[in-house]
């Protein structure tokens, strides 16, 4: 998952702390006028460390999905070696940058559907050395 998306995803989740709260104050332009997103969040974490803490699992989880999409598709590329197209739509150079992309979105989606549960192995290592377990 991109930086940007999740970014976004981090302001929607801050509104919404925001709308549960009822910290009407954080939103409100005379206080953060010409603060950008970061900082503002920032002034959330200081008084709500509990922000800091949804973030960074988020960010985690993302990371394992991630992880878990690159293993399968490293472990499907075997699978699609041996396949050849047939001559007037296949072949050449294109086909395999294609078919390599093609394996690599398969992982992609193999991992965000529930996967083999690699991920969920992972995330718990990295909160675990996270928390210096």
């Amino acid at each position: 998952m991109s930086d940007l998306s999740l970014l976004s995803q981090a302001q929607v989740a801050f509104q919404d702390a925001q709308a549960k709260r009822g910290l009407a104050g954080l939103v409100d332009s005379t206080n953060n006028q010409g603060k950008s997103f970061a900082e503002t969040l920032n002034a959330q974490q200081l008084k709500d460390p509990t922000q800091v803490d949804v973030l960074q699992r988020r960010k985690i989880h993302e990371t394992a999905v991630d992880f878990e999409a690159q293993f399968l598709s490293q472990m499907m590329q075997p699978m699609f070696e041996g396949i050849e197209a047939s001559e007037p739509f296949g072949g050449g150079h294109a086909e395999k940058m294609w078919q390599s992309m093609l394996v690599n979105e398969y992982g992609k989606s193999l991992a965000k559907s529930g996967g083999i549960g690699l991920a969920d192995h992972v995330e718990r290592q990295l909160l675990r050395a996270q928390e210096g377990l």
